[in-house]
């Protein structure tokens, strides 16, 4: 079927424009106490930790932070001490990320894993020296574990980790 005349004379009239397609709009309306199911993704398992790190947790394994060599570990009585005592005297515009609690702090490009204390500390500066033990490159903070140079210089280089 073709228009008679006119700018549409060579174009077909089209009775149902999703042809043999029906349309099911089904929004799951009505399906109060039903999920739908969803098919889960394939897992695909992290590489083996090299020799000396690890990505699991438990009882008997001791978790250092890579720049101070303290253990990494939360202690509840810890953190009710550090919220008695008054913030830093002088402090850049807060976020509310900065005002969360994160106990641990993993770098995004490498996933290694520092203490809150050397998260803070990680620009050497007059009062911290020699506390902590980043790598400095070109006015660059750099991971602190030998052979990574993964760069930790910004916030957005990082991820807090809530206990």
């Amino acid at each position: 079927m073709h228009h008679h005349g006119g700018p549409l004379a060579n174009f077909p009239i089209i009775d149902n424009p999703l042809a043999d397609n029906p349309v099911d709009f089904n929004y799951g309306v009505g399906m109060v106490d039903q999920e739908v199911a969803r098919p889960k993704p394939a897992h695909i398992a992290p590489p083996e930790a090299r020799e000396g790190f690890t990505r699991a947790t438990g009882e008997d394994t001791v978790v250092v932070c890579p720049s101070c060599e303290e253990e990494l570990k939360y202690d509840p009585d810890d953190a009710e001490k550090d919220a008695q005592q008054p913030p830093p005297a002088k402090k850049a515009r807060t976020t509310r990320k900065d005002r969360e609690e994160h106990h641990f702090w993993a770098v995004k490009a490498c996933g290694h894993v520092y203490c809150r204390s050397c998260y803070e500390n990680r620009r050497p500066t007059v009062r911290n020296a020699g506390q902590t033990h980043f790598q400095i490159a070109d006015k660059r903070v750099l991971c602190a574990v030998e052979d990574c140079s993964s760069d930790v210089s910004t916030k957005t280089a990082w991820v807090g980790i809530f206990l």
